[in-house]
């Protein structure tokens, strides 16, 4: 048996991954308990194929850094490389971003990709990933493809690209 254990206080990303575990995974056992700091979910797999169960929870955990932390990464990236502009402009440079995202999404997977692969290596030598910790020092290659769609996004906007 294979157990990992994901630390979040986020009820909603809790609830979310709680949902998706119990739906679209086979022989797991998924509890959920408090203890000092976070709320734990912990994922008891007693399947035979490892390397599948790994890459489900990379699938998901993706899901769930796109869904609940993606926005405020963007936000933070330009924020921090682009504070001498407006707050309303740094909304539309963030609207800019999202609909590039979206764009790509639609036709290459690279910016998912990364972030599965680097979820997927993490658990081969981890059983505990606390999520907060993990997107803010663990992403670096992923960060550096929100970086990109960031500086497009600028570009755009100073040149009325949009």
């Amino acid at each position: 048996m294979k157990s990992i254990c994901l630390k979040t206080n986020n009820e909603e990303m809790i609830n979310y991954m709680i949902k998706n575990l119990e739906e679209g995974f086979e022989n797991i056992v998924v509890s959920s308990n408090k203890f000092k700091i976070y709320r734990n979910v912990i994922v008891h797999y007693n399947g035979n194929n490892e390397k599948d169960f790994f890459i489900n929870i990379a699938n998901l955990l993706s899901e769930i850094i796109e869904k609940f932390y993606e926005e405020k990464i963007l936000y933070r990236i330009i924020d921090n490389n682009y504070c001498y502009f407006e707050e309303i402009e740094k909304e539309i440079i963030l609207k800019i971003s999202e609909k590039i995202i979206e764009i790509q999404e639609a036709s290459i997977q690279y910016k998912k990709e990364i972030l599965k692969g680097l979820i997927y290596e993490y658990f081969l030598d981890n059983k505990v990933m606390v999520l907060d910790g993990f997107v803010n020092f663990r992403l670096g290659p992923y960060l550096e493809v929100l970086d990109y769609v960031v500086d497009t996004s600028v570009t755009n906007f100073v040149f009325g690209l949009q």
